[in-house]
């Protein structure tokens, strides 16, 4: 009986990390460029049952003990292209980061709803510069362009060539919040593409996730319903122990 308790327990702790990573895309599912998360289940360790006779053992199966999270992981599917208008928003093509200069090192983004400051830096929302393929800053002034390669040019002039790169495996990159990855290993991306005037939306779908929130949280009540059950066959045990004795 409390064998029951302990996986139905780890079932109810699995369900409710998986609401926080689908809460979190929902309140996420109109910020640029965002990707949504899935949160991976896996079984803990099946456990061999046997039984003995004497000198004899008979196996009589395996025993599950319930599942744990197994990981979280980046769904990184392009979300749809909207176009704005806006000369500082910046769609990368769908393998393409942007780099941008953080006070703990470089880190790569896809979201390009970039603001020009004062001094004319381009920058995101929370003043990271955005770096070109030497890594400088980025700076330009009112009416500047961007071609489909990345080259931004100033009155017919160009001046930089953003910093467009491809990971080798996105699975290695970690999400440092701020719609900014960092880790694994990536290299300059010879097939970017960079549309001006338009944005990348969140590849999050909020009605897929409002269902898949709710059978979340049915799973998690009906576990509940488990430990109840086995709590109240727990204490029947005991009291029929104690009037025994």
């Amino acid at each position: 009986m409390v064998k029951g308790l302990y996986t139905a327990a780890s079932g109810m702790m699995l369900q409710l990390s998986k609401q926080d990573v689908i809460a979190n895309n929902i309140a996420n599912s109109s910020t640029s460029s965002f990707k949504r998360q899935l949160a991976v289940s896996s079984a803990y360790p099946v456990m061999p049952l046997a039984r003995t006779e004497g000198k004899r053992m008979e196996a009589l199966g395996n025993l599950g003990s319930g599942a744990v999270l197994a990981g979280i992981y980046n769904d990184f599917s392009p979300g749809s292209i909207i176009q704005t208008g806006n000369e500082a928003d910046l769609a990368a093509g769908p393998e393409s980061f942007f780099v941008v200069e953080t006070p703990q090192g470089e880190r790569l983004t896809r979201s390009g709803s970039f603001k020009v400051n004062f001094d004319g830096l381009l920058s995101t929302g929370q003043g990271y510069p955005l770096l070109d393929e030497y890594g400088d800053y980025v700076y330009v002034e009112p009416g500047f362009a961007v071609d489909i390669q990345g080259n931004v040019s100033v009155d017919g002039i160009t001046v930089h060539k953003l910093k467009l790169v491809k990971p080798d495996q996105t699975d290695a990159l970690a999400r440092d919040g701020e719609n900014l990855y960092s880790g694994g290993a990536y290299e300059e991306d010879g097939n970017a593409q960079v549309m001006q005037g338009f944005l990348e939306q969140s590849n999050v779908n909020a009605v897929k996730e409002m269902v898949t929130l709710l059978e979340a949280v049915r799973t998690y009540e009906m576990l509940q319903k488990v430990v109840q059950a086995e709590d109240e066959l727990t204490q029947t045990a005991v009291d029929k122990v104690g009037a025994l004795g």
